[in-house]
């Protein structure tokens, strides 16, 4: 049946469908969007820390000392960034993502 022999009322219950789907849709993608820069943006954080905390060891004089920083730092960043996935996950898990 082409789009022309519809009654009015149908095409017009159509096109309402059509802008409530395109308006979940746009955000939908907003809030995909803004999770993804919010995990990339905790992932650069906690990077960051842990570099910094590694940094530390090049200052030290003692070795172990500077061990004890440059394995402080590995651990922070890559506890970090772990977390920061896992909870990720699982805001994603709590609004039906999959």
């Amino acid at each position: 049946m082409p789009a022309s022999d519809r009654p009015e009322w149908v095409q017009a219950e159509y096109e309402r469908i059509g802008r409530e789907r395109e308006a979940t849709s746009r955000e939908t993608d907003r809030l995909y969007r803004w999770e993804f820069v919010r995990v990339c943006g905790l992932m650069f954080g906690w990077t960051a820390v842990g570099a910094l905390i590694a940094a530390l060891a090049f200052r030290s004089t003692d070795q172990g000392t500077g061990m004890i920083y440059l394995y402080s730092g590995m651990v922070v960043n890559v506890a970090g960034v772990l977390w920061t996935i896992v909870r990720a996950y699982r805001r994603g898990e709590e609004r039906g993502d999959w």
